[in-house]
């Protein structure tokens, strides 16, 4: 997503020839009805990783949960963009969507709770978009294979 919440591959996305990291991303539109397949490719892509059952079961709750947290405050016919590659603690998704006004997940809510207890680490950030009211939100997880499984 470029800085206006568009199409296009940024440097974040950008597929590196490196062989090190596996990047898969999708684009759809920020719709809760659109949530499911992002739980789907989660699923697919963190089992392919040789993450345990309960760890899959962690990684596909707080994929849908920042989902879900984006989706509420993206503007009309914004896009939410995941990228999910691997690194060596697991595997880094960054979900991201256009928000009508600069925007940050509250860190004090049952969701945010949820987001913090199933990952390895979770961050949100909101990139204003100049000249205009609304921001680009993200919300970066690292999932662990181990989470709360041991």
């Amino acid at each position: 997503m470029d800085a206006h919440g568009r199409g296009g591959l940024t440097p974040q996305t950008r597929f590196q020839s490196d062989g090190l990291s596996d990047r898969v991303e999708l684009r759809l539109p920020a719709e809760a009805e659109q949530i499911p397949l992002v739980r789907t490719l989660a699923h697919g892509v963190v089992a392919r990783a040789d993450f345990g059952l309960d760890a899959i079961s962690d990684a596909k709750m707080a994929v849908d949960e920042a989902c879900s947290q984006l989706v509420q405050p993206a503007e009309l016919g914004a896009v939410l963009c995941c990228v999910f590659h691997e690194i060596p603690e697991g595997i880094a998704v960054s979900i991201s969507t256009r928000t009508s006004r600069p925007y940050l997940p509250s860190e004090t809510t049952f969701g945010w709770h949820v987001l913090t207890t199933l990952t390895h680490s979770v961050k949100a950030r909101c990139e204003p978009i100049p000249g205009e009211t609304g921001g680009t939100t993200t919300i970066d997880l690292v999932l662990a294979p181990g989470t709360s499984d041991g």
